[in-house]
């Protein structure tokens, strides 16, 4: 199960971003937390995917200056009328609020007295997944016969993004990570996070989100989403998703970049259209993506999905998931790709 903690003490970070208008406009996001609890923080001028505001969940540590520990919710992912009408996506017709918030976060432990450093100054924030997008979406698409989708998580992030950096502009390591589709959208977004702390360390993981390729929808799902691709991209990206994940890499070289992922996972193979054994394609992937000294994979065998809330279970080739996500927490020099 991951740590998460924060509290609130002394002045309160007032969030300001460009609203909607230019910069004369200035939206103000203002977050007055209680120690150790989450609280939901709703953004004008976003969306989910029915329209109503976006926002994410805050957990404000007692201390100011700490870390930033940002993770991206999952959950599916929908590109035509068939798959945004059949539940290929969670939260496309929900209003989040405080409750929504409570009820995502529940599984979450959060206690900054009794965590190590660095997690006992760190803030904790919680991306909720509501725009079937993988979180990097900049279009609305009105569906053929179905329904009308925000496909706008990329708008919304760059919103959290901006205000996050103006209210916690001093921290000096942000770890940005997700589960599934969560950790696409860290992928996805990654770049976002590292220009507007340009001075801080950025590290990434991606929990069950490996860029392997897209066999079917590929196109499709570009076209309906209109995703922010990083700036290395070029053309490359248009064609290939794998690339997308390479574009990353070379424009990141000090970061720490981590998969955790199951070797033959049965809902990437859902999505993604394989009706063969992912093991060939997974090996591809990991002997020759992240073949870097600043990127690592923990492989485990299994048709499973996600590891996140299995930190003390999950093993792989005598090496425990939790230990080796610390590895990567704490940039210790025995992070080394572990495979079946």
């Amino acid at each position: 199960m991951l740590l998460l903690v924060i509290g609130a003490c002394g002045e309160h970070p007032r969030f300001q971003m460009d609203a909607p208008g230019g910069d004369a406009a200035r939206l103000t996001v203002d977050v007055s937390t209680t120690p150790n609890q989450w609280v939901w923080v709703p953004f004008a001028g976003t969306t989910c995917a029915n329209g109503t505001p976006a926002g994410i969940g805050i957990n404000r540590a007692p201390t100011a200056g700490g870390d930033l520990f940002i993770y991206f919710e999952g959950g599916g992912a929908c590109w035509d009328t068939i798959t945004c009408t059949n539940g290929a996506a969670v939260n496309l017709d929900v209003t989040y609020d405080a409750a929504k918030l409570a009820t995502d976060v529940s599984g979450l432990v959060v206690d900054h007295a009794s965590a190590p450093a660095p997690l006992d100054t760190t803030t904790y924030v919680f991306v909720p997944y509501c725009t079937g997008d993988l979180h990097d979406g900049t279009n609305v698409m009105a569906y053929p016969g179905g329904p009308t989708i925000h496909h706008t998580g990329g708008t919304n992030t760059q919103a959290f993004v901006d205000a996050l950096a103006a209210g916690f502009h001093d921290a000096p390591e942000l770890w940005v990570l997700g589960s599934s589709a969560g950790g696409y959208g860290a992928t996805l977004n990654f770049e976002r996070f590292t220009k507007a702390w340009p001075n801080a360390k950025v590290e990434l993981l991606e929990d069950s989100s490996p860029f392997i390729p897209i066999l079917v929808n590929y196109a499709t799902l570009l076209t309906a989403w209109q995703l922010t691709l990083p700036p290395l991209c070029g053309t490359a990206c248009q064609s290939s998703f794998t690339s997308v994940f390479d574009a990353v890499v070379a424009g990141h070289p000090t970061s720490r970049i981590a998969l955790l992922t199951w070797d033959d996972d049965p809902v990437i193979k859902q999505y993604f259209a394989y009706t063969s054994s992912l093991v060939p394609v997974q090996a591809d992937l990991i002997a020759n993506h992240f073949d870097h000294p600043n990127t690592k994979v923990f492989e485990a065998t299994g048709m499973n999905h996600t590891m996140f809330g299995q930190l003390g279970t999950v093993t792989s080739h005598g090496v425990k998931l939790g230990d080796w996500v610390n590895e990567w927490l704490l940039d210790l020099p025995t992070w080394a790709t572990v495979t079946p």
